[in-house]
């Protein structure tokens, strides 16, 4: 049986996008927000970082459970669609609530719903 698609696709994705957060937390803290507020911005710096650490580790467990256990991954091929669509739901969610309407939550929401689709695909 050949290994699922979602085991390399997802987790270097997340691992990327987690870098990214990590690393350079101006990139998308200035494509999500438009205020040029200078007292608050180390925050919203600091909470961009954490969102790149919960993001590698999302793809640290994800390949991690597929490395393991190939089983235990297809087992929770459920698990990973429920997480999915909470993913999404929060981005999409985040694009209402922020006045600017940041085009990029937009595309999260889209690679979310795919990864959704993958997992679902898996399933069968």
């Amino acid at each position: 049986m050949k290994s699922p698609v979602s085991s390399k696709i997802v987790p270097i994705f997340y691992l990327l996008i987690g870098l990214i957060f990590l690393c350079f937390p101006q990139i998308p803290h200035k494509d999500i927000t438009n205020v040029d507020n200078i007292i608050g911005e180390e925050v919203y710096l600091v909470f961009t970082r954490e969102i790149g650490v919960l993001f590698i580790v999302i793809a640290i467990l994800i390949r991690q459970i597929y490395s393991t256990s190939e089983s235990v991954y297809r087992l929770m091929n459920t698990t990973f669609l429920v997480v999915m669509i909470l993913l999404s739901s929060i981005s999409l969610m985040m694009y209402f609530l922020i006045p600017s309407h940041p085009f990029q939550l937009i595309v999260t929401t889209l690679i979310n719903i795919a990864f959704f689709f993958i997992y679902l695909w898996e399933r069968k």
